[in-house]
């Protein structure tokens, strides 16, 4: 069982994701949780909660207050049972519960433990260790606030230098070569030959970036930045908003889940569209079974921390959801990619080769 005490890192609530206090009828939640489903299982609310949105709300530490209807749903999803409430006894008596009553309720059946059963606390510590450090790393090597004084330099610029496509090339290759710190800092990276490393960045950085930036994009919400729209239209055309607010509206809302997803690209044997006529790109890597034993660490932790976090259920959804997005993503890719965008991403990559070998 994880704890706060051997995992060393705070407990999440299933339910809205807040901190948790500990497992509350069968499920880890937050103090506020255990509350709302106590009050709803034992009917002290008269009326039972109708969702206005479809029983489709999104229910998180922010909104968790909104919808009644959908809270309690994803309880009852997550597992929770009123059968574990603890029966007080009334002032007249008549609800007195037995010795064997009182032990069957301390007592709760086992749940199998398992990553196709209902198991959610199922990280090993090492797992929750590498996920606390995925997330640091990544915290750590955020160039958000660089990205932020280079669009206000931009923006102080004057119109005709402001509207160059060589200047919004800058901005847009900041963007771009955001992942390549974080990517470079993993010690699973560090252990791999130059040559496989080389051909990671090679076959991998162009997805994985793009994926990176759909992200940055939303944090800093640079759809409202005027500076960075001209430069995206510059350089990818007028159409280039409605597909960038395409896939921020789309993006996984769970942050984390997005920075543990960018290392399984990073280290994937391929996640690029393979053209056949790129006869310079390599795609064997020498030591196949070192970078397939990193993807099975990573995806692995990915998977049991989307089953501790939302149940197994809502973890096939939500995987199902993110492999349809990243392959949506390289099909626009694809699609948007011109001589401007291949010209940043054959520099990035070329400059981070040229650090490796060196």
């Amino acid at each position: 069982m994880v704890t706060k005490r051997n995992c060393g890192l705070p407990l999440i609530c299933l339910v809205c994701g807040d901190v948790a206090r500990g497992i509350n009828f069968d499920v880890m939640t937050c103090m506020s949780c255990k509350t709302f489903f106590r009050r709803h299982s034992q009917k002290l609310i008269k009326v039972d909660p109708v969702c206005k949105s479809n029983d489709n709300c999104e229910i998180t530490k922010m909104t968790r207050g909104t919808c009644s209807a959908c809270r309690l749903k994803k309880c009852y999803e997550l597992g929770m049972t009123f059968h574990s409430l603890r029966r007080w006894p009334s002032s007249n008596g008549s609800h007195l519960i037995t010795n064997s009553q009182r032990s069957a309720s301390l007592l709760p059946k086992p749940v199998p433990i398992g990553l196709l059963q209902n198991d959610r606390s199922n990280l090993t510590t090492d797992e929750w260790s590498l996920l606390s450090n995925i997330i640091h790393a990544y915290d750590e090597t955020n160039i958000m606030p660089h990205i932020n004084h280079l669009l206000a330099q931009q923006s102080s610029l004057p119109p005709k230098l402001r509207s160059k496509v060589s200047k919004s090339m800058n901005i847009l290759q900041f963007f771009l070569s955001a992942l390549q710190p974080f990517f470079e800092c993993s010690p699973y990276f560090q252990k791999l030959t130059v040559n496989s490393r080389q051909i990671l960045i090679q076959q991998n950085y162009d997805t994985a970036s793009i994926m990176n930036c759909v992200f940055i994009i939303r944090e800093m919400s640079a759809l409202n930045n005027m500076t960075f729209l001209i430069s995206c239209d510059a350089v990818y055309g007028d159409d280039i908003f409605q597909y960038s607010t395409h896939f921020v509206s789309r993006l996984e809302p769970n942050s984390m889940l997005i920075k543990i997803l960018l290392l399984i690209l990073a280290f994937s044997t391929n996640c690029s569209i393979v053209t056949p006529n790129q006869s310079n790109r390599r795609t064997s890597v020498s030591n196949a079974m070192t970078i397939l034993e990193v993807q099975n660490i990573f995806v692995t932790m990915f998977w049991k921390y989307l089953i501790y976090q939302y149940g197994f259920t809502a973890s096939v959804k939500r995987l199902n959801s993110l492999i349809k997005y990243i392959l949506d993503l390289l099909h626009s890719i694809n699609e948007k990619s011109n001589v401007q965008h291949g010209q940043m991403i054959d520099t990035i990559v070329e400059q981070t080769t040229r650090s490796l070998s060196i």
